[in-house]
């Protein structure tokens, strides 16, 4: 055989094919780790949403407490009460200067609403509120929370933002 001969450049059809079987092996063995690499990323990505709607639960549920309790503390007269609704800690008329307690009524953070439940005292007056989520919380210990105490918890609506009360 010459150089430059075409029969030596030529392969057989069989090994054309075998060759391109492989391309396409290759290929499909490349797609099924790029899609677990992405399927793994995604939960991962979920999870931190999850961790993070949580962190935010727990300080809005304890801003909720903070409001009551100042709502509570500020009552003039003798007989500490609690807001009748949640717009009253907005605005505080009860004395002589307006006391907002809260600077906005926040949703909750896992159903997107300001659909609390309210927890309500022999009075009918709200002293806590909980959140309507029946989903499984990420830390399932109690929670010491600077003006509210929580019991561990198998769902997010099991956590009722009370304050602590001293009297």
């Amino acid at each position: 055989m010459r150089p430059g001969d075409p029969r030596k450049a030529r392969q057989p059809q069989s090994l054309r094919v075998a060759q391109q079987g492989m391309g396409w092996v290759f290929v499909l063995l490349l797609l099924a780790v790029a899609s677990t690499a992405a399927s793994l990323v995604a939960q991962r990505w979920a999870d931190q949403i999850a961790r993070e709607n949580e962190r935010q639960l727990l300080r809005v549920g304890d801003a909720y407490a903070a409001a009551l309790a100042r709502y509570r503390a500020s009552t003039p007269g003798g007989d500490a009460r609690f807001p009748g609704s949640l717009e009253d800690l907005l605005t505080d008329r009860r004395a002589a200067v307006v006391r907002r307690h809260l600077r906005a009524l926040y949703p909750d953070p896992l159903t997107g609403q300001a659909d609390w439940a309210l927890l309500r005292d022999a009075r009918g007056d709200i002293s806590g509120v909980r959140s309507r989520s029946d989903k499984k919380p990420w830390a399932q210990v109690p929670q010491q929370l600077e003006f509210s105490d929580l019991p561990a918890a198998t769902h997010y609506s099991d956590w009722v933002f009370t304050p602590r009360l001293s009297s």
